[in-house]
């Protein structure tokens, strides 16, 4: 069962993953030893899946974004495997989701520009042979990006 000073702990851990035992109790007003304690117990509970930086798209060639819908031809557990598979090969996708409702898949995908979302596109996501259709959306501006989860204290 996690606490109040365990949420303040998730919660600020959202804001600044780099964050150590001392500045954490400082700022949630416990002891280093304590929060370290805590810390090490969150993250051996799964409460963490990971630490990660946020790189600036720009700064590292990136620029486009999309969000590509994916309808399936077949909904074996064979294709999804067989695609999942070709999927987690292909660095430019970052993420994948199944959903309900008209599509089977979302992906997010990053790349250079436009001519190699177009490669990716055409030659390694519709080639997939489990793939019927997709519908691409390009990303012109991000309005709001977050990890962090609604955590309330």
């Amino acid at each position: 069962m996690l606490d109040a000073f365990d949420l303040k702990i998730l919660a600020l851990w959202q804001q600044r993953g780099d964050i150590g035992p001392v500045e954490m109790g400082e700022a949630i007003h416990l002891s280093a030893s304590q929060c370290s304690r805590r810390m090490a117990a969150l993250k051996k509970a799964g409460h963490v899946r990971g630490f990660h930086a946020v790189l600036d798209p720009a700064a590292v060639g990136v620029g486009l974004m999309a969000y590509v819908l994916l309808t399936m031809k077949s909904h074996s557990p064979e294709a999804a495997e067989a695609f999942r598979t070709r999927i987690m090969e292909l660095d430019e996708v970052m993420e994948c989701h199944k959903l309900t409702g008209e599509a089977d898949l979302i992906l997010k995908v990053a790349t250079r520009d436009l001519a190699s979302f177009n490669q990716l596109l055409s030659h390694r996501i519709l080639a997939a042979p489990e793939v019927a259709t997709a519908r691409s959306s390009i990303i012109l501006d991000e309005v709001k990006s977050t990890t962090a989860l609604p955590i309330r204290v």
